[in-house]
């Protein structure tokens, strides 16, 4: 159990209090994480890409999976753009800017890892399934 925190303070790069380890092994149990390094790394990135949102991923964390393989090790901007179209998703440019704020901004021809890519991948499909919800409430 202590190995686990501390594998997540390497990664956070200082020592959390015991509350805040608290809340991040509940929300990970939540979210379906692993609790090793794989785990804490897409927890951190997930959480950097969109505090508002992260806690919402155990909805969408089967589709994630299946998207995942599909990214692979990466691809250009306007790649990734028209692979979220194909999924339905087709966020405003104010909206990827936003998504991409911690990867440096988008740019359509620069090439981003899977690391880079699967935080952005996991909010867009919330964005999508929060505009449905908010669709169905107005039907």
């Amino acid at each position: 159990m202590e190995q686990e925190r501390i594998v997540y303070e390497t990664l956070m790069g200082y020592r959390v209090n015991d509350v805040h380890w608290w809340r991040t092994k509940k929300a990970m149990q939540a979210c379906g994480f692993q609790m090793d390094k794989n785990g804490f790394e897409l927890f951190i990135n997930l959480r950097k890409t969109s505090p508002k949102y992260y806690s919402q991923f155990h909805k969408i964390k089967a589709t994630l999976d299946k998207k995942a393989v599909d990214i692979g090790e990466g691809m250009k901007g306007k790649d990734f753009v028209n692979f979220l179209e194909k999924e339905g998703i087709k966020p405003h440019q104010s909206t990827l800017s936003r998504w991409f704020s911690k990867a440096g901004g988008y740019k359509a021809r620069a090439f981003y890892s899977s690391t880079v890519l699967i935080p952005i991948a996991a909010m867009a499909l919330i964005y999508k399934s929060k505009n449905e919800a908010q669709l169905a409430k107005v039907s």
